[in-house]
């Protein structure tokens, strides 16, 4: 059996309630030349059975008998891939049906690029629309956009195999945040980007993660961001610091905007002395408008001045971005799929 060009990874634990939707938007692709390696953790409900009902022979399902959580599962799939490029799928998440196609073609085009993923709509657990999810675009920016927050969505990566093994995979030590720690590990070596289109439909549930798994998410992300801080500037940033670049993630209160301004401004400063090159373009002129607008939306309410001033910076720094994003908010409701 011929290695198929691309491996479709996706993990699932009880995962039936939008697993079908998962399945066929993969099944669904434009782009055909792929191999569906599925690796269920121990699901207690019919996620195995209903994998088993589709009859295509690039389904590949692998059942583990206990839980063993994500990581793990991760990389089980990926030692079983066969493709040169993998591509994740979430079992709740939705690829619209150009997106491997519309990868590959990147992919192939820029035979240095390791890492590449898209700008993604979301919706609720009802499968409404709930906005946009949008990330840097370009390895100008990619770094300095990972001090911030993720600036991969898990669901919408596609990535060289070879590349992505020889750093060892998905770190073990890991359980939330697997996927920043690689995205940003691979982006450290290798070109990475993403593309303007939006490709994926990402599901965000409410309250998704425990208390648990908020302090997890936290701790995981500083020990990413340590990294990160290290390989993007010659001198040590402090605890203090980092307490204050974490803010972005969850949101900033107006009462505490000014101090984050004021770290933010900065690092910006110290980044664009230790990057002149990369800091000046449009590009990333891009993902600087992309933070003052969404400080601009957490601060709205609880100040409105405030909000108002963030996101007319936003706007001098990215007008069509922000023309963009308006008219991406008005479509989404009918540029999602049934």
């Amino acid at each position: 059996m011929s290695a198929p060009t691309v491996s479709v990874l996706m993990t699932m634990f009880d995962a039936a309630p939008h697993l079908h939707a998962a399945v066929e938007s993969i099944l669904a692709q434009t782009f055909g030349d792929f191999e569906f390696v599925i690796v269920d953790d121990g699901s207690r409900d019919d996620s195995a059975a209903i994998v088993e009902s589709y009859r295509d022979a690039r389904i590949r399902l692998v059942c583990n008998e206990r839980n063993k959580g994500q990581t793990p599962c991760l990389n089980q799939g990926l030692a079983l891939a066969r493709g040169a490029w993998v591509a994740r799928q979430d079992a709740d998440d939705i690829s619209l049906p150009r997106r491997l196609e519309r990868q590959m073609e990147r992919m192939r085009r820029d035979e240095k690029l390791a890492l590449l993923g898209c700008q993604a709509w979301l919706v609720d657990d009802g499968g409404k629309f709930s906005g946009l999810l949008d990330v840097a675009l370009g390895p100008e920016s990619i770094e300095w956009a990972g001090l911030w927050e993720n600036p991969f969505i898990h669901t919408a990566a596609i990535f060289r195999r070879e590349v992505v093994t020889r750093l060892g995979g998905y770190d073990e030590s890991f359980r939330i945040c697997q996927d920043y720690d690689l995205w940003m590990r691979v982006a450290a070596e290798h070109p990475a980007a993403n593309l303007s289109e939006r490709l994926v439909v990402y599901r965000h549930a409410a309250q998704s993660l425990q208390h648990s798994g908020r302090e997890t998410v936290r701790e995981e992300s500083r020990r990413v961001l340590r990294r990160i801080l290290a390989h993007a500037f010659e001198h040590t940033v402090s605890d203090t610091d980092i307490e204050v670049l974490m803010r972005l993630r969850e949101g900033v209160s107006a009462s505490g905007l000014m101090e984050f301004r004021e770290v933010y401004s900065r690092l910006l400063d110290a980044y664009r002395t230790a990057h002149p090159a990369g800091a000046g373009t449009r590009e990333f002129r891009r993902t600087l408008a992309l933070h003052r607008a969404k400080l601009g939306r957490d601060v709205l309410t609880q100040h409105p001045m405030a909000g108002l001033a963030e996101l007319g910076h936003a706007f001098m720094l990215d007008p069509r971005l922000l023309i963009r994003l308006l008219a991406d908010r008005v479509a989404g409701r009918f540029a999602l799929p049934s």
